[in-house]
């Protein structure tokens, strides 16, 4: 078995691997949905919404740490025959892991076709692929159901806020939520910005240009402890800068503040209910009142 990984790297397998350690929450939480095993995880937090029905699953594996501070003793301990990992946060690791001699796949999942394929790899790795292709295929007609719902003459624009503890900045279209508002046909104002560095997905915070646009809504994603110590940070900033005044939108109360779970890293198996829950958000009307769970 031959497989290529999200970075282009190849390797292959001259048996199905048996011992499978994934040490970044959310290509676990796919890979389990796939219908795989691992034999290690890495520390899960309420930053990533679990499979049900395998959720007791994951959170019984070794927790070998946070995804950019894996035990890499730890993990070599447990002898595996594959480490999968996240693609920037752990390129260390993947290089260590690979200088060990021990096989690495690297995943990078943002849009619903890196979704797609991180289901089909998953299923072959695993031996599951009819699991993982029932899967992806139900993912895929739910999320297009929701896209096929959304109104054909609706004009919407949006501007999408990162927030964390050290800032804010703006998320561009290759964003996992940047992604998501293109699908449904939504005008995300920063796309044109230039990103921070190549290939970034965020570009500097410029209020100006927000107001010269005057997007009809404001989006907030962010990387807190919580979803409710993010909203407090951001009503914070919006209540002290006058700048924010200026913003139709948050003047207006025009914010919608997207879930951790959903729009922090790829929402995997609730990718559909991640596109519902923003659909909701901007159209009501349409798709009832967002929810985080169905």
């Amino acid at each position: 078995m031959t497989v290529t990984d999200f970075t282009g790297h190849t390797q292959t397998f001259e048996q199905q691997p048996q011992r499978i350690a994934v040490v970044s929450g959310t290509p676990l939480n796919i890979f389990y949905d796939a219908g795989g095993t691992a034999i290690a995880g890495p520390n899960l937090t309420e930053n990533i919404r679990l499979t049900e029905d395998r959720a007791d699953e994951m959170r019984a594996l070794p927790q070998l740490g946070l995804p950019r501070t894996i035990d890499s003793e730890a993990l070599v301990g447990l002898n595996p025959d594959l480490v999968i990992t996240q693609a920037g946060a752990q390129t260390a690791l993947d290089s260590q892991m690979q200088q060990m001699g021990i096989p690495t796949f690297t995943t990078s999942v943002k849009n619903l076709d890196d979704l797609t394929a991180a289901y089909r790899v998953f299923g072959a790795l695993a031996g599951t692929s009819d699991r993982a292709s029932q899967r992806i295929e139900k993912i895929t007609a739910d999320t297009q159901a929701i896209v096929d719902q959304w109104p054909s003459d609706d004009d919407l624009s949006v501007v999408i806020l990162f927030a964390t503890a050290q800032g804010l900045t703006v998320k561009l279209d290759n964003s996992i939520a940047g992604q998501m508002t293109s699908m449904l046909g939504i005008t995300n104002i920063a796309s044109a910005m230039t990103p921070d560095n190549p290939g970034s997905e965020t570009t500097t915070l410029d209020i100006e240009a927000i107001v010269q646009a005057q997007p009809d809504y404001v989006l907030v994603t962010s990387m807190f402890n919580s979803n409710d110590e993010a909203k407090a940070s951001l009503e914070q900033q919006f209540a002290s800068n006058p700048a924010w005044q200026a913003v139709d939108a948050v003047r207006n109360g025009k914010i919608v503040y997207l879930p951790q779970q959903y729009f922090l890293y790829n929402a995997g198996p609730h990718y559909a209910d991640a596109a519902r829950y923003l659909a909701a958000s901007l159209r009501p009307d349409v798709y009832g009142s967002p929810a985080e769970s169905a």
